[in-house]
């Protein structure tokens, strides 16, 4: 499996440059930056420059993975399969970013708005005219839960395949999977996952030998476009 983050989304950007969320907005897009990352991605997939090309690619419904996703598709001529459980944890927020307004779930974007984004996405069941998600606003142990169905649904949909799952995620959640995928029950430290950055995992089909090959590779990004 590659796990994949997506590119530097607008409320990234947001964060990087004043050190708060006031500004965001609950589904943000890639940024210029964010698409050329995605971009040289896809690019680096294609020239051979990473030992191990996805065959097979899931994504988030959050338009920033979305994006990210799609010229990876096109460059390995891939459909997008929109997977309505892999969202950032918390799942899409109203808030302005401002700490004393409540935090409010919010719907995520609808299905045309999704689909405009590439059209070889495959949307879920979930994704409806008004969005895909319903709230109410999750906890670490609901993400916990939710990395749980993910990784039991994807080896349960390609075990016993030759298939290289891609998944393009989110850094928060990313580290819910990560822990899934290898049998860690609570961890208190971080791993880094740049935008775009790739992590493989070997032997996902089997919980007993997965194992992480390596982690937040960045090698088509130059020094100047890494981003986190």
């Amino acid at each position: 499996m590659l796990l994949i983050r997506h590119g530097q989304s607008h409320n990234n950007a947001v964060y990087a440059a004043q050190g708060n969320s006031r500004g965001r907005l609950a589904d943000p897009p890639l940024t210029e930056l964010g698409e050329l990352q995605a971009a040289e991605l896809a690019l680096a997939f294609v020239q051979g420059r990473y030992p191990v090309l996805p065959t097979v690619l899931h994504c988030s419904l959050m338009s920033r993975a979305i994006q990210t996703a799609a010229p990876i598709g096109d460059a390995l001529d891939l459909q997008l399969h929109g997977h309505a459980d892999v969202f950032e944890v918390g799942g899409p927020l109203d808030w302005s970013g401002e700490q004393e307004h409540p935090r409010l779930p919010h719907s995520g974007s609808g299905a045309a708005v999704l689909a405009a984004l590439s059209e070889r996405l495959v949307l879920p069941a979930a994704a409806r005219a008004h969005g895909w998600w319903d709230g109410p606003l999750e906890t670490d142990s609901g993400a916990a839960a939710r990395a749980a169905r993910v990784v039991a649904e994807l080896r349960g949909r390609h075990a016993g395949t030759e298939e290289v799952v891609g998944l393009v995620s989110h850094e928060w959640f990313s580290q819910f999977l990560f822990r899934e995928l290898l049998g860690i029950p609570s961890m208190t430290g971080w791993v880094e996952f740049a935008n775009t950055g790739v992590t493989l995992f070997r032997g996902v089909d089997d919980p007993q030998l997965t194992s992480v090959a390596w982690t937040n590779r960045t090698v088509h990004l130059r020094p100047e476009q890494i981003t986190t």
